[in-house]
């Protein structure tokens, strides 16, 4: 998947409009090799190869173009025509096969779930997360705005475990579990001597690890949008909290 917005399909469709009605006639050289060159980079910008391949020789025209400020020879003009004209069919066909997805709107910030996932989370938090839990934290934002609820729990509950895994072992020093998982260790910091995390944390991750993660391994397990989207906001309060358990220490 790449991503592009209509916009830059608008803009690609308006030069190349300009091109195909005049030739660029009354263009200067200079303005004329610019205008040539960025429809080819939008054609490769889109990913419209049938049609830059059929456009080669338009390229060969450009390199005739002197690189001055002199007004476009009408020789050069008629070049253009004469390419610009049998552009027209394969990009009809190509633009044809093209279909456009568009984000619904969320709860959430669509520019901060495709984009800028850190922003959901408290100040400074993201960064401090352990790689697997950016990726996944990432992943899970990102399958929201897709509209991927089931994907989108996968994700999150992944990052949330990795991240119950570090509060675990930023509070459990010595004697720790061979496996750590998400249920056994929270009844090890329930049971361990200060400094331990707060209550109201264990309370809130063990809440979580039954309503969500378990339910979330379950093979017949399916989530609504809703559901996937109360689930992030529930991993945003359980990951901010960790993040503040493991800076108070």
């Amino acid at each position: 998947m790449k991503k592009s917005t209509i916009y830059e399909y608008y803009a690609f469709g308006h030069n190349y409009q300009l091109i195909k009605e005049s030739g660029l006639s009354g263009w200067n050289n200079k303005s004329a090799k610019e205008g040539i060159s960025l429809f080819f980079n939008q054609l490769e910008k889109l990913a419209l190869p049938v049609t830059e391949k059929v456009a080669k020789k338009l390229e060969s025209v450009m390199g005739d173009i002197p690189d001055n400020d002199e007004d476009i020879s009408q020789e050069n003009v008629m070049k253009i025509n004469q390419e610009i004209k049998k552009i027209d069919p394969s990009l009809d066909a190509e633009l044809q096969l093209k279909e456009a997805f568009v984000l619904t709107e969320k709860r959430f910030s669509l520019s901060f779930l495709t984009s800028s996932p850190e922003k959901l989370l408290g100040k400074e938090v993201f960064f401090d997360l352990s790689d697997t839990s950016k990726k996944d934290f990432s992943l899970g934002c990102l399958q929201v705005a897709l509209n991927q609820p089931t994907a989108a729990a996968f994700h999150l509950m992944r990052a949330s475990e990795e991240q119950v895994k570090q509060l675990y072992y930023c509070f459990k020093k010595q004697k720790r579990l061979k496996k750590p998982m998400w249920g056994p260790i929270i009844r090890e910091l329930r049971e361990k001597r200060k400094p331990k995390p707060s209550t109201i944390t264990l309370d809130t991750l063990d809440s979580i690890r039954v309503n969500y993660r378990n339910p979330t391994q379950h093979p017949e397990a399916f989530y609504t949008l809703d559901e996937a989207q109360d689930l992030l906001n529930q991993t945003i309060t359980a990951i901010n909290m960790i993040h503040r358990e493991i800076q108070n220490k």
